[in-house]
C-alpha cells in the first residue's frame, strides 16, 4: 500500500470540482478486544461542531465518515496522477482503556490512497476535511508502530491498538467520472433519436390482403 506524502506545494496543488460524491458504505469490527467489549462499526455525519482526536470519543467503536468530495489533483502527489479526482474519508478508533480493533471500512469506490500520519492530515485538514468537524491535533496523531492496514480494492482493513489519543487515518478514494456537459448533450439527444424512431414505428400499420 503506498502512503501518500504531501508537501505544502502539493497541497497548494490541489482544487475541488464537480459533483461525483462517493461514500462509506459498510463497516465491521470482526476481532480484538474491542469487538469482545461491545465494540461495532459505526457511520457518522458530523454536526456543525463536532470534535474528532485528543480522546474526545473514548468509545470501543470503529467509526467513520465522509469528507471533502471532488478534489483535483492539479499535479502528481504520492504517485497519484495530476488531474484525478479524489473523495475523502476518516477513519478512527479512540478507545478509553487499551484496546485492539480488528475490521474493515468499504467505500463505494477504489481506494487510491491512505494518510497515516500527523504532518500529513494535519497539512490536508483544510482542503480534504469535512467543515463540520474540529480535527484536534496531538503529537500521536495516525498510527504507531503496533498498528497496520492495508487496502483492496474500495476496502481498508485495520488491525489497530490503540488507548489514548486514538489511532486515526485519511482515506482517498477515486472518484466517479462526471460527463462533460457536451456528452450529456449528446446522450439527452440521443434518447430523443430513440423515442423519436419508436414512435414513428408504433405509427407504421401493416395491412393485409387476402386473394
Amino acid at each position: 500500500m503506498q502512503k501518500l506524502l504531501m508537501t505544502a506545494a502539493a497541497v497548494g496543488a490541489l482544487s475541488t470540482a464537480g459533483s461525483a460524491n462517493a461514500a462509506v458504505v459498510m463497516g465491521e469490527l470482526t476481532g480484538g478486544s474491542a469487538l469482545t467489549n461491545g465494540g461495532a462499526f459505526q457511520q457518522l455525519t458530523p454536526a456543525a461542531g463536532f470534535n474528532v482526536g485528543n480522546n474526545n470519543q473514548q468509545s470501543n467503536n470503529l467509526f467513520a465518515f465522509d469528507e471533502q468530495q471532488n478534489v483535483t489533483l492539479l499535479s502528481a502527489i504520492g504517485g497519484i496522477a495530476a488531474g484525478t479526482v479524489v473523495n475523502s474519508h476518516y477513519v478512527f478508533f479512540d478507545p478509553g482503556p487499551d484496546f485492539r480493533a480488528i475490521g474493515y471500512v468499504d467505500f463505494d469506490s477504489d481506494i487510491l490512497g491512505v494518510l497515516d500520519g500527523r504532518a500529513d492530515m494535519e497539512m490536508t485538514d483544510a482542503l480534504l476535511g469535512n467543515a463540520n468537524v474540529n480535527y484536534v491535533s496531538v503529537n500521536l496523531r495516525g498510527l504507531e508502530s503496533q498498528d497496520s492496514f492495508n487496502t483492496v480494492g474500495n476496502r481498508i482493513n485495520i488491525n489497530f491498538r490503540a488507548s489514548s489519543p486514538g489511532d486515526y487515518v485519511r482515506v482517498l478514494t477515486a472518484a466517479p467520472a462526471v460527463p462533460e456537459p457536451s456528452t450529456w448533450a449528446m446522450m439527452i439527444g440521443g434518447f430523443g433519436l430513440v423515442g423519436g424512431a419508436m414512435r414513428r414505428r408504433r405509427k407504421v400499420s401493416t395491412k393485409v390482403s387476402y386473394a
